[in-house]
C-alpha cells in the first residue's frame, strides 16, 4: 500500500479529541444548515446537477457539507479516515434527520484503500488533498475520485490558497486551525493537476477574500480592519475583471471544478 501514512496519522491524532463536531438542536440550527453558502451556490451553478444526484465526499469531517447538500435534495455519502470524526458526523446527521429526513451516510475509510462499485454525479473534498505533500499521493487521490465519478460527472476541490499575502505569517505562527503540513497551492498549480486528469472544462476561482485577516495576531487588524475588508472585498472582488492569479493574493481559498469526459 503506497500512501502518505504520516499525514493520515497526523489527522487521526489531531481530530481524536477535538474538531468537526456540529449539532442541530433547534429550528434555527436547521435553517442555517440548509442554507447554501456562497461557494456552494457558485459550484452548483457550474455543475448544474439535478437535486436527486449522488454526491461523494472524501474527508467528510463532521458532515457539515453532507448535511447542507442532503437538505437541498442530494443523495450524499462521505468517508473519513478517523472513526472519532465519522462517529460525530453520524450523530450530527441523525440530529438533522430529526428535523427533516435526508439521504446521507458516512463510513470510516481511507481513500487509498477504498474499493466500491458505486459511481457519483459529483465527487469533492474541502481542505483534504493539500495535506498530501507528495504529488504521487495526490495523483492517487485524484485517480480514485475520477474512478468514483460517472462519465460526464464533476470533481470539485476546495483548498487553502497558498499565495495570499499573510501566508508566511500563517505558517510561522500556526494560525488558521490545525497545524498539519500542507502545500502552497496556486490557481495555476491546482488547475494543472486537474488538466493531468484530462478533465474538461475546468473552472478555477478564488473565494473568501481577506478571511485570513480574522486570524491576525493584532486585534486591531482582526477585530477592526478585518470586517470592513471582508465585507467590501467579497462584495467587489468576485465581480472585478482581474485575473485569478492576482485575486489569489487576497483569497483564503481556491476552488477548482472539472468535468469527467462523457466517453470515459
Amino acid at each position: 500500500m503506497n500512501y502518505d501514512y504520516d499525514t493520515s496519522k497526523s489527522w487521526q491524532s489531531a481530530l481524536e479529541k477535538e474538531g468537526y463536531e456540529h449539532h442541530c438542536f433547534s429550528k434555527k440550527d436547521f435553517n442555517k444548515i440548509k442554507r447554501l453558502g456562497r461557494v456552494w451556490q457558485r459550484i452548483l451553478k457550474i455543475v448544474n446537477i439535478n437535486p436527486s444526484s449522488r454526491i461523494f465526499e472524501v474527508g467528510c469531517g463532521g458532515g457539515i457539507h453532507l448535511a447542507t447538500l442532503a437538505l437541498n435534495g442530494f443523495e450524499v455519502h462521505g468517508i473519513d479516515v478517523s472513526i472519532d470524526v465519522t462517529t460525530r458526523a453520524e450523530n450530527y446527521l441523525k440530529e438533522v434527520n430529526n428535523f427533516n429526513p435526508i439521504n446521507a451516510t458516512v463510513e470510516t475509510a481511507d481513500i487509498f484503500d477504498y474499493q466500491v462499485s458505486d459511481s457519483y454525479d459529483m465527487s469533492f473534498h474541502f481542505g483534504v488533498v493539500e495535506h498530501f505533500l507528495d504529488i504521487t499521493q495526490r495523483q492517487q487521490i485524484w485517480n480514485k475520485l475520477y474512478s468514483l465519478t460517472k462519465p460526464g460527472g464533476w470533481i470539485v476541490s476546495v483548498v487553502p490558497c497558498g499565495q495570499h499575502i499573510m501566508r508566511e505569517m500563517v505558517r510561522e505562527k500556526g494560525l488558521c486551525g490545525y497545524n498539519i503540513p500542507e502545500i502552497d497551492y496556486s490557481c495555476e498549480s491546482h488547475k494543472r493537476e486537474f488538466e493531468e486528469l484530462n478533465l474538461s472544462p475546468i473552472y478555477v476561482f478564488t473565494h473568501n477574500y481577506f478571511s485570513f485577516f480574522s486570524a491576525h495576531p493584532s486585534k486591531f487588524v482582526s477585530k477592526i480592519i478585518y470586517p470592513f475588508l471582508f465585507i467590501g472585498g467579497n462584495l467587489v472582488l468576485p465581480y472585478t475583471p482581474l485575473s485569478e492569479n492576482l485575486k489569489e493574493k487576497y483569497a483564503q481559498t481556491i476552488v477548482v471544478v472539472g468535468q469527467k469526459p462523457n466517453n470515459s
